[in-house]
């Protein structure tokens, strides 16, 4: 016991401080996102679109996307899983207004079975969208109460934690003092990804739509890219996104990556009893049996012009 302190010891002042390294409040290093830690937000039309999308807690979040329409709008979009309403829509950056839980996983489902079936959904962004801001309810305040149960599967629940190996391992090293020394070791140049991975994430989300492709890939190189008949899309897994490009721009943003998901998770996108042909830009509202009517929001919407 003695010796595998001693050399626990002497590892530890091998590796530095990488191993007393403290959490970060704002660490993203989970999922590529960011985590406030708020109960609770309320958004505004004061409320900057891209901002709130990355305060939404890692496992409030269903998906969320930012996308280019064909009059160079700028769509903002995020999916919540467990909050009273279903998701929050924004145009060039302001609040624009809510949809249904029903709306939501509709949207999210048929979505997810274009991908799957080869017809990438950001294909026909500009008709998706153009459907999504028909199905809104307009409002000008949301108050937004996370309560942490989450009933549909998360942002965060259909990644994996870079850092869950490094974490198990430091459990199950035992007591062998060349265990230790070898996962300290381990552990410092995993701490060393770490801060590269911290580094790229923040880079990619940087990236806003309207960017040119070798914006995107000077940062890092796609770990998988798939061709489409009028564009491409550049996908980062380990990262939870993709980018949709057309033209060589930028036309959609996209977390979860759908790409990966379609080949490797489409379960995630499966609802029962959907009808699947319904699953076009105009008619996915109808694609899913209704599940009941969604709990009530309280949102402040505009008044009416005029008598």
């Amino acid at each position: 016991m003695k010796t595998t302190a001693a050399v626990l010891m002497v590892s530890l002042s091998l590796i530095g401080c990488a191993t007393s390294a403290q959490p970060d409040a704002t660490d993203n290093s989970d999922n590529g996102e960011h985590n406030s830690g708020a109960t609770s937000l309320t958004v505004t039309t004061a409320s900057n679109a891209r901002e709130v999308l990355q305060s939404i807690p890692p496992g409030s979040a269903m998906e969320r996307f930012e996308a280019l329409d064909l009059r160079g709008h700028l769509i903002s979009y995020v999916a919540l899983t467990d909050t009273t309403v279903g998701g929050l829509v924004f145009i060039d950056q302001k609040l624009a207004g809510t949809i249904s839980k029903q709306d939501a996983r509709a949207f999210y489902s048929c979505r997810g079975y274009s991908t799957a079936i080869q017809n990438h959904w950001a294909k026909d962004a500009s008709a998706w969208t153009d459907s999504l801001l028909s199905s809104i309810t307009p409002a000008t305040s949301v108050q937004l109460d996370f309560s942490g149960m989450s009933t549909l599967q998360s942002i965060k629940g259909v990644v994996g934690n870079p850092m869950v190996n490094q974490v198990k391992s430091l459990v199950d090293m035992g007591t062998n003092p060349f265990n230790i020394l070898k996962t300290l070791y381990t552990t410092r140049d995993d701490m060393k990804d770490r801060e590269e991975f911290k580094k790229t994430q923040l880079a990619l989300s940087a990236i806003s739509p309207g960017a040119e492709e070798n914006q995107v890939a000077a940062i890092i190189k796609p770990e998988d890219v798939s061709f489409v008949a009028d564009g491409l899309v550049m996908a980062y897994p380990k990262f939870s996104v993709e980018f949709y490009l057309s033209g060589g721009i930028v036309k959609v943003i996209q977390q979860p990556s759908f790409y990966q998901l379609s080949r490797t998770q489409a379960a995630l996108f499966y609802a029962p009893k959907a009808q699947w042909a319904l699953c076009t830009p105009q008619k996915w509202r109808e694609a899913l049996p209704k599940i009941g009517p969604d709990a009530k929001v309280e949102v402040k919407t505009e008044a009416k012009q005029g008598g």
